[in-house]
């Protein structure tokens, strides 16, 4: 079955149902408010956090994440992949369903295989193949526990594609046989290799950040050409300005005054008084010829 609400609200709901505070959730996982405010509002996630989360909370982490949890029996899974979340098929091109016999080891992939994995997969060692001694590790493990304990599981793991990558995202979740034990897996292989490389480019810049950050005694903030905070030290600083409202602000300066911020692609810099603040903006091409702001506001 599928959840009409998003990843965030899913959240929020969960935290005020536990009473759980944002603050205190951040603590527990050893992330920042900010990161936990971030996701709040659907903001990217990496897997570890989200299996910490899902811990945290007591919940399934594909549900958390795509409102999904299938109790389907193994002659519906081509279903799997029209119940997920309409907002997550963007995520990717092409969608493969796949279901694997663990009784007759017969495995089985819908037709368009080739367009993720990039050859015809008819066997488990076409499969792992694929991919290094990592990749296949984290892969049985978690299939191992979907035999073990039901319910579903998602994974990330890497491919070999003409002489370079891909990051596949594989659902899965387990069907019990006549014995009442998992006997068959069935699942979804989507082909995530944008969205992961911009997950990691977000995790290396951000620690780029992280230090330019530790050399300011005022505000400053780090956004997207958009204006979406990408890192700040909001937390360190003794100000009476709150996230939202630090997101706000930003927002509202980058739709009404896109002029001057066309500007500063051009000079490099330049500064405005804005909602009773004085702010200094900047900007820059990180090592990925990827540009973003640098906001300081006094």
């Amino acid at each position: 079955m599928t959840d009409t609400q998003t990843f965030g609200q899913r959240l929020l709901a969960l935290l005020k149902q536990q009473k759980m505070s944002q603050l205190k959730a951040a603590e527990t996982l050893g992330v920042s408010r900010t990161a936990v405010n971030k996701w709040t509002k659907g903001g990217m996630i990496d897997e570890n956090n989200l299996e910490k989360l899902a811990q945290l909370l007591n919940v399934d982490k594909i549900w958390l994440k795509y409102g999904y949890v299938n109790h389907a029996p193994a002659a519906s899974h081509p279903t799997i992949a029209r119940n997920i979340n309409e907002v997550h098929l963007q995520e990717s091109t092409e969608i493969v369903t796949w279901e694997w016999d663990l009784l007759t080891g017969e495995l089985n992939y819908s037709d368009n295989v080739e367009d993720v994995y990039g050859i015809k997969i008819t066997t488990n060692d076409d499969f792992w193949a694929l991919m290094n001694q990592e990749s296949k590790d984290k892969l049985v493990s978690g299939y191992s526990k979907i035999i073990r304990e039901g319910g579903a599981h998602e994974m990330d793991f890497k491919i070999a594609w003409d002489d370079q990558y891909r990051w596949i995202t594989s659902r899965a979740t387990g069907v019990k046989g006549p014995n009442g034990k998992v006997t068959k897996l069935v699942g979804i292989s989507l082909d995530n290799t944008e969205r992961k490389n911009t997950e990691l480019r977000l995790r290396k810049i951000k620690c780029y950040f992280d230090v330019l950050l530790a050399h300011f005694d005022h505000l400053v903030v780090f956004t997207d050409k958009a204006g979406e905070i990408l890192a700040s030290n909001l937390e360190s600083q003794n100000t009476d300005i709150d996230y939202l409202e630090l997101q706000r602000l930003l927002y509202q300066l980058a739709i009404n005054h896109k002029s001057w911020l066309e500007g500063i692609y051009h000079k490099g810099s330049d500064h405005i008084h804005f909602q009773g603040k004085h702010i200094s903006a900047a900007y820059h091409l990180d090592n990925e010829q990827q540009p973003f702001l640098m906001f300081q506001l006094k």
